[in-house]
């Protein structure tokens, strides 16, 4: 942004007083002002005890809510990674308040961390929608977002949007508040259609219009870094790369065997796949793979965990969605009594399912950053995936597992064999899969979020960098996006 545009000009003339200590924050018992009209409050919180000039970041995130279960619905890494986030930020002393659609029961507002509160916006049905339909409610959810503002007379340091439809948002706040504004994707629509799926030309338009105008684009991997480069024309000086992390209890020891008994697989070597239902996630290349290795005598034990639920787009899917679309195919591969479709697993019971299986595959079509091969490697599980966007950041191929070109059952089928045939071997890619997860920190991460806020901010300390830290890794391997 330019030195001398309105929004810097006002951003000079802004002082920061500095963060209070957690302990001011907690003894002040200040509560919320009145929120709008019929709108029930929460539990008391801390956000208004903050200093002037600490104000908050306003985070939108339309569709997905960070207290959400993952796994189904729409709910999956997005919503993991942004509450993540706020706690990290939290700890730290950055505020944050995190604005969504309510669409289902819950208080309308709800602690995430003691400095991050979740806010549910009354826009449209409180019910689960399909996202081609909360398109139509974004100026709804934006004014809802005003009117809550200002009904607590609260300002805001900076935007944070995620999704195309929070960058929508986003781009309205910021000219009604006058602060800088942070995109986040998540995913991208041109990154899904060069993958062979449909093209969603209305997203991918204003998504390209959102890239050229936020103040700074947040990108999960180097990969998406390149596709916001090359397939939008995005100003690589206005592009910050923060993966995501792990939680560190992932590394602790999980027993899984009772897990295994549970589900009638002692004795059984397992391959899991975690995540939505959905075409996108390539859950069908596993079976497949699977239906294949067990043809074979040595590998007539192999047994597949399906945890995951049917996403929007899985249940829209014709004849009952993915998930039974997928129930059926197992059985007609001759797969059925040899598959376990667990439905979706609450987030702090996956470390369990990662500890059971013997590899985790991760066939997605896409992949923005892939957390689950993330954290099936923290516990020392070898993982076998799809050689695309941000997996070949997080797998390292022959290492901690394999990355697979292209989607072809029969070469997922050998990769999962080369895990299987050497058990020394197995060993070896799994204690490589932990050491390489712990390169990956939500530490990491939160530190590099609060530098971008601080450097679009006038309460930040400005650095030469545009993000407000050095990046060489991410960099270099941007470098070749123009080619």
């Amino acid at each position: 942004m330019a030195a001398d545009s309105p929004l810097t000009v006002a951003r000079q003339r802004r002082t920061f007083t500095g963060f209070p200590s957690p302990g001011a924050l907690f003894s002040c018992g200040v509560e919320y002002a009145p929120g709008p009209r019929g709108f029930a409050k929460g539990p008391v919180g801390t956000l208004e005890a903050m200093r002037q000039g600490s104000r908050a970041v306003a985070v939108i995130s339309v569709h997905a809510s960070p207290l959400s279960d993952l796994g189904s619905g729409e709910n999956g890494g997005m919503n993991l990674a942004i509450r993540r986030l706020c706690e990290g930020l939290s700890l730290r002393g950055v505020p944050t308040d995190v604005f969504v659609r309510r669409d289902g029961p819950g208080p309308d507002e709800e602690l995430i961390a003691p400095l991050s509160r979740l806010v549910r916006l009354p826009v449209g049905p409180p019910a689960p929608l399909r996202k081609e339909d909360v398109r139509a409610l974004l100026d709804d959810f934006t004014d809802a977002t005003i009117r809550h503002a200002e009904s607590e007379r609260r300002s805001y340091r900076a935007i944070h949007g995620h999704y195309w439809h929070g960058g929508l948002v986003g781009r309205r706040l910021r000219e009604e508040w006058d602060v800088a504004w942070v995109q986040s994707f998540h995913t991208l629509a041109l990154t899904k259609a060069r993958a062979g799926l449909p093209l969603d030309a209305l997203r991918a338009q204003a998504e390209g219009e959102l890239a050229a105008q936020a103040d700074r684009l947040v990108a999960a991997s180097a990969a998406e870094a390149k596709d916001l480069i090359r397939l939008y024309r995005a100003s690589r000086d206005r592009i910050c790369v923060a993966q995501p992390g792990v939680d560190p209890r992932l590394f602790a020891e999980h027993d899984g065997s009772g897990l295994r008994r549970s589900l009638g697989l002692e004795g059984a070597r397992v391959a899991l796949f975690a995540g939505r239902l959905e075409p996108l996630k390539g859950a069908q290349i596993l079976l497949d793979a699977a239906a294949l290795l067990r043809s074979r005598p040595e590998f007539a034990d192999l047994a597949v965990v399906i945890a995951g639920d049917d996403s929007g787009d899985g249940a829209s899917h014709d004849r009952g969605g993915e998930r039974n679309r997928l129930e059926r195919h197992a059985a007609r591969i001759g797969l059925g009594d040899h598959v376990r479709f667990v439905g979706a697993v609450p987030h702090e019971q996956l470390a369990v399912y990662y500890a059971m299986a013997d590899v985790c595959v991760v066939p997605s079509l896409t992949e923005s950053f892939g957390l689950v091969a993330l954290e099936a490697q923290a516990l020392g599980t070898p993982v076998v995936a799809a050689a695309v966007g941000g997996l070949r950041e997080v797998v390292e191929d022959g290492v901690t597992g394999y990355l697979v070109e292209g989607h072809d059952p029969e070469d997922y089928a050998r990769a999962i064999a080369d895990v299987f045939e050497d058990p020394v071997r197995k060993a070896e890619l799994g204690d490589e899969a932990r050491r390489r997860a712990g390169r990956f920190t939500w530490l990491r991460a939160v530190d590099r979020l609060a530098a971008i806020y601080d450097r679009i901010s006038v309460e930040g300390q400005p650095s030469g960098s545009p993000c407000g830290y050095e990046d060489d890794e991410a960099r270099a391997l941007m470098g070749s996006a123009a080619s």
